[in-house]
């Protein structure tokens, strides 16, 4: 079977989503506030890099995966991904959550425009309701819902979207599920890190692999971040992902 990630529909879209995400980045570390509204960053992406997009293919294709749960969904890129391990499995589902329904919009004309909507369903809402039930044993979870006070990720409920998200697809996760995380939410990192949770976990690190110009661009945002700024308390030490799989 043709690789997807090889069709010439497929590279066009992740590589303009891919130097969107990075563009719409530098602006938003340029600001001087961060607000915990996902509303207010209907335009901008915040998707997964594309070595990270990568990876999510790679691991999805070896566990063999063809039902598939992304959240947060925003404009596609990891929901690409997935649906790109999935065909090339030889069929299957991945089920989006978005909030923001300009985005799921726009997740559904990307999808459209890579050719994979067929494998593909985007629920619109919140994701402790849109993924209560997704039909079926999940084989593979990104979770990595917007979420985010001034300087930290744990909301009004005292956990993080992420965790919340966690609890409620974990009696859905079959036995060797893998699930990805980049946002690296303190209290979902500690519960997949803990055996008694049923889950096997490590963060990966994955450091992009930009142009000089961008990797210039970047580091020079970084540096006039006030220190302590919220931004970048909520951005991990160190690039990359926490790969778990259920037990």
């Amino acid at each position: 079977m043709t690789e997807t990630l090889r069709d010439p529909k497929v590279v066009r879209v992740l590589t303009r989503l891919n130097q969107h995400n990075v563009e719409t980045f530098e602006e938003t570390l340029s600001q001087d506030t961060w607000s915990n509204d996902p509303f207010a960053f209907e335009k901008v992406p915040l998707s997964v890099t594309s070595e990270i997009g990568e990876l999510i293919y790679l691991t999805a294709r070896a566990a063999r995966i063809n039902r598939a749960v992304d959240f947060a969904t925003s404009v596609g890129a990891s929901l690409i991904y997935l649906a790109a391990a999935v065909r090339d499995n030889g069929g299957g589902l991945v089920i989006g959550s978005e909030l923001v329904p300009a985005k799921v919009e726009e997740a559904r004309r990307n999808v459209r425009e890579a050719g994979l909507l067929d494998y593909v369903e985007i629920r619109e809402g919140d994701a402790r309701e849109t993924l209560a039930d997704v039909g079926g044993p999940i084989d593979y979870a990104t979770v990595d819902g917007f979420q985010a006070t001034d300087n930290e990720w744990i909301g009004a409920s005292g956990t993080s979207l992420a965790l919340d998200v966690l609890k409620l697809l974990t009696p859905q996760l079959r036995s060797g599920a893998v699930l990805v995380n980049d946002n690296a939410e303190p209290d979902y990192v500690a519960y997949v890190r803990d055996p008694e949770n049923g889950f096997r976990s490590s963060w990966i690190p994955l450091l992009a692999q930009p142009s000089e110009e961008t990797r210039r661009k970047l580091t020079e945002s970084l540096e006039r971040r006030p220190v302590g700024s919220p931004l970048t308390t909520l951005l991990p030490e160190v690039p990359g992902l926490e790969l778990s799989v259920r037990d």
